[in-house]
């Protein structure tokens, strides 16, 4: 068994973003299922959330240092910037998807599509909420996907696997796919990384292809400008 574990439930977005590092510096590794707030889970990682990286005896949690881990302790093509300011940028928008893009883009797919294929309602008041930072997020997304061809500048990096699961399944919603018909760069760029060689990639493409269609194809609302 190789000696990298990533403890999550499968469907995490940030065990896909942690596994997509690995497979981009060419390293084996299993999964292993968590029960979300189970026992086994909060004795891994104290706050709840997912995923889990075990290294032999190491045990880490929190996605990005997990990744920093990853790109650090192995041999491989490197996923930061080898400069204090392109490292900044690409920090900067590892903060954006955690702080702005997850928050809103997570919970709206699953509003938009996840809740209705299950028979549930969605909540219509946070989609209602959800159009501004939605035009916020992906105005900011397109300007610097226009001036470079990755996230954090020319070159791919951690930024980008952060961003990839996010904007994967937001596209999937009938307001995601009206937003990037008017984000060129943004469609290219998903295109771009949709097309990456690697497990975990296959996987997302797989989901997504496999994903429910909006019970309402109608968009909620007025697109805001980009």
């Amino acid at each position: 068994m190789p000696p990298i574990i990533f403890r999550s439930m499968p469907d995490s977005a940030y065990l896909w973003t942690a596994m997509m590092a690995a497979d981009e510096k060419g390293l084996a590794y299993s999964h292993e299922a968590l029960a979300l707030g189970s026992p086994e889970h909060l004795a891994l990682h104290p706050f709840g959330k997912m995923p889990v990286l075990q290294d032999g005896d190491r045990v880490l949690f929190e996605t990005l240092a997990i990744c920093v881990y990853l790109d650090e302790a192995f041999e491989g093509p490197p996923l930061q910037p080898a400069t204090p300011a392109g490292r900044a940028q690409m920090l900067k928008w590892i903060g954006v998807v955690n702080a702005y893009v997850f928050p809103v883009m997570n919970r709206f797919m699953k509003e938009r599509l996840v809740r209705p294929a299950w028979g549930f309602d969605p909540d219509r008041a946070f989609i209602a909420s959800a159009r501004d930072p939605l035009g916020v997020i992906l105005r900011e997304l397109e300007a610097a996907l226009s001036a470079h061809p990755c996230l954090a500048g020319e070159d791919f990096t951690l930024a980008d696997i952060f961003l990839l699961p996010q904007l994967k399944f937001f596209a999937l919603t009938p307001e995601g796919e009206a937003f990037m018909a008017r984000a060129p760069a943004s469609a290219d760029w998903l295109g771009r990384m949709s097309a990456r060689k690697g497990p975990t990639v296959e996987l997302m493409n797989g989901v997504a292809r496999a994903f429910p269609k909006a019970a309402e194809p109608e968009l909620a609302w007025a697109l805001p400008p980009l």
